[in-house]
C-alpha cells in the first residue's frame, strides 16, 4: 500500500501492510487526496492474468491488508531509510522516528482513504477465469452471429403477414373497408395484436416464468406460428368465417411478439454488441419482405394466394426457431444461472423491489419509445392506406402516375432503407438521449399529413429512421447502463411502455383518417 507525501511522494513500504509478501495490494493516493488505483489487481500464487487482463481476485488477501492497515500506528512514522521508503514500528505500536503533528494528520487521512478503497474492494465482483471468453463477447471481441439476422427476420415476416395482410382477411369476412358496424368490429378483432403485445412485455415473466429466456423464444415463435397457420387453415382454407377465429390468432400473435423480444435480446447481449446490432437489423428487412414482396408473388405473373403466403412465412418462422436452436450458443453467467435472468416469478419479483438499481438510469428512455411506436402503427403506415386508396396516385401531377400497389411498393422500400440505416447507425454515432431522435419521427409525420404523394416515401423513411435510432439507442444503453443481473426487466420496462404507443395509435387510426380524408 502506497501512501504519498505531497512534496516528494515517497511511498511508504507496503510489505509491512500486506500480507503475504506475493499477495499484496496496491493503491495510490494523488495530489488532491482523492484514492486512485495505481495498480487494481489481487494477484495469488500461482494465478496469472488471462488474455482479458483479468485476475483471480482473492478476499482473504483485501481482508489480510484492511486488517494491516486498521493496525498501524496512531502516529505515522518518517521513513527511516530514505532511499527505500520503510519505516520501523516499535513494540505497542510506537514509531520510532514519528512525523510531525500536520504531516501526520495528512498521512492518517491518505490511509483513511486507502481503507475505504481495501472496503470497496470487497465488494467488487470477483472475476472467474471461465468468465474471460464472456466478457470478451460483451467487449464486442467475440466472434458475430449473423444467424441472429435470419432469426429475427423470420419471426418479424411472420409479425408483418398479422397486421400487413389483414385487409385480405376482411375481403374474406365480405366486409367492406367503411364506417359500418361490422368494419369496426373487425378493427377491434384485430387490435388485440396490440393489446396482447403490451400485456405480455411482463407478462411473459409470470405465466412463462418456470421458463428460461432460450424457452420463451421457443414458446414465443411457437405462438406465431400457430396464430399464422389458424390465420391459413381455419379461416381462408375451411372457410369458417367467425370473428372469433381473428380474435384467437390475433391475440396469439401480441402473445408472441410481447414474448419475443426482450427474451431473444437477453440470449444475445452475452454474445456482444455486434451480434445484437446485427440482429436488431433484421426487423425492417423482415416486415418489407412481407409488405413488399406480396405485390410481386400476388400479383402476375405469379399469382400466388395468400393462404399460400401464410403457410411460406409460418414454415419461415420453424427455420428461424432451428437456427436459434442449434447455431445461437447458450451462454450462462453463472453455473446454474439462465443469461441475464433467473427462472421464476421469484426473480422478476426481487426484481421489481430492487428498482432503484436499475430504474432510475432508465425510465426516460421508453418514453422516447412510446412516441416512435405510436408513429408507426397510427402513420406508417396506417393513416396513409387511407390517403391514398385510389387505384392510382398521382406522384407527380400530370408528369408521373402509378399504380397504387407499385406506390405502396415503392413506400415499403423507403420503409425498410430507413429502418436499417437508423438500427445501423443507433451503434456508431455517440451516444445520446433517445428522445433527441424523436425530431425524425415528427418530421415524419407532417410530411406524411401534407398530403403530397412525392413526399410520402420520405415520410416513413424518417419516421423508420427515427425508429431504428431510438430502437437500438435504448438497446445499447440498457447494456452499458444497467446491471446484466435486471438486463430482461429492464427490456421487458423499455418495451412494455414503448408499446403504450402502438395501442393508442393503432385505436386513433380511425380518428385521424376522418380528420385528414373526411367522410
Amino acid at each position: 500500500l502506497h501512501a504519498m507525501h505531497d512534496s516528494d511522494r515517497m511511498p511508504i513500504d507496503a510489505s509491512q501492510i500486506c500480507e503475504p509478501d506475493k499477495q499484496r495490494l496496491a493503491t495510490s493516493a494523488d495530489i488532491s487526496g482523492s484514492p486512485t488505483m495505481s495498480s487494481s489487481t489481487i494477484t495469488a500464487e500461482g494465478k496469472t492474468p488471462d488474455s482479458t487482463g483479468s485476475f483471480v481476485q482473492s478476499d482473504a488477501v483485501v481482508q489480510g491488508c484492511r486488517r494491516n492497515v486498521s493496525a498501524l500506528p496512531a502516529t505515522p512514522c518518517q521513513p527511516s531509510d530514505p532511499h527505500s521508503g520503510s519505516f520501523t514500528v516499535e513494540p505497542g505500536g510506537r514509531c520510532s522516528n514519528p512525523l510531525s503533528e500536520a504531516s501526520a494528520g495528512d498521512v492518517r487521512a491518505r490511509l483513511s482513504r486507502a481503507q475505504e478503497l481495501a472496503d470497496n474492494l470487497l465488494l467488487s465482483p470477483i472475476v472467474q477465469p471461465e468468465e474471460a471468453g464472456l466478457a470478451q463477447r460483451e467487449a464486442g471481441d467475440g466472434p458475430v452471429y449473423w444467424q441472429s439476422f435470419f432469426i429475427v427476420w423470420s419471426f418479424f415476416c411472420g409479425y408483418a403477414s398479422l397486421f400487413g395482410l389483414q385487409h385480405f382477411i376482411k375481403v374474406r369476412f365480405g366486409i367492406k373497408d367503411d364506417s359500418s358496424s361490422a368494419s369496426h368490429d373487425f378493427g377491434i378483432a384485430t387490435s388485440v395484436l396490440y393489446v396482447f403485445n403490451l400485456l405480455f412485455r411482463f407478462a411473459h415473466n409470470v405465466v412463462f416464468g418456470c421458463f428460461s429466456p432460450r424457452g420463451r423464444v421457443y414458446i414465443s415463435v411457437s405462438f406465431m406460428m400457430a396464430a399464422i397457420l389458424t390465420i391459413a387453415v381455419r379461416i381462408l382454407l375451411l372457410e369458417s368465417y367467425h370473428l372469433g377465429w381473428v380474435v384467437l390468432a390475433y391475440s396469439m400473435g401480441g402473445i408472441a411478439v410481447g414474448s419475443f423480444e426482450s427474451n431473444l435480446l437477453t440470449c444475445l447481449t452475452p454474445l456482444g454488441h455486434r451480434t445484437k446490432h446485427v440482429a436488431i437489423l433484421g426487423i425492417p428487412v423482415g416486415v418489407t419482405s412481407v409488405l413488399v414482396g406480396i405485390f410481386f408473388v400476388m400479383g402476375p405473373p405469379f399469382y400466388v394466394p395468400v393462404m399460400a403466403v401464410y403457410i411460406v412465412v409460418a414454415g419461415i418462422n420453424l427455420a428461424g426457431m432451428l437456427l436459434f436452436m442449434f447455431c445461437i450458443p447458450n451462454i450462462v453467467v453463472h453455473p446454474g444461472v439462465e443469461v441475464k435472468g433467473q427462472l421464476g416469478v421469484r426473480k422478476f419479483a426481487s426484481d421489481l423491489k430492487a428498482f432503484r438499481r436499475w430504474l432510475p438510469r432508465l425510465w426516460h428512455y421508453p418514453l422516447a419509445m412510446t412516441v416512435d411506436m405510436f408513429a408507426l402503427s397510427c402513420f406508417s403506415p396506417g393513416v396513409a392506406l387511407f390517403i391514398y386508396d385510389n387505384p392510382t396516385v398521382d406522384v407527380w401531377p400530370r408528369r408521373l402516375t402509378m399504380q397504387t400497389d407499385t406506390f405502396f411498393a415503392l413506400y415499403n422500400t423507403t420503409n425498410m432503407l430507413g429502418g436499417l440505416l437508423g438500427r445501423w447507425l443507433s451503434y456508431r454515432l455517440r451516444p445520446r438521449h433517445a428522445m433527441c431522435y424523436s425530431c425524425f419521427t415528427v418530421l415524419g409525420i407532417v410530411l406524411l399529413l401534407s398530403r403530397v404523394p412525392v413526399l410520402a416515401p420520405f415520410s416513413t423513411f424518417f419516421i423508420m429512421l427515427g425508429d431504428g435510432l431510438i430502437y437500438g439507442t435504448i438497446s445499447r444503453h440498457v447494456d452499458t447502463h444497467v446491471q446484466k443481473e435486471f438486463n430482461l426487466t429492464a427490456i421487458s420496462c423499455w418495451l412494455f411502455v414503448g408499446d403504450f404507443g402502438s395501442v393508442v395509435g393503432s385505436n386513433m387510426i380511425s380518428y385521424v383518417r376522418d380528420w385528414v380524408v373526411g367522410d
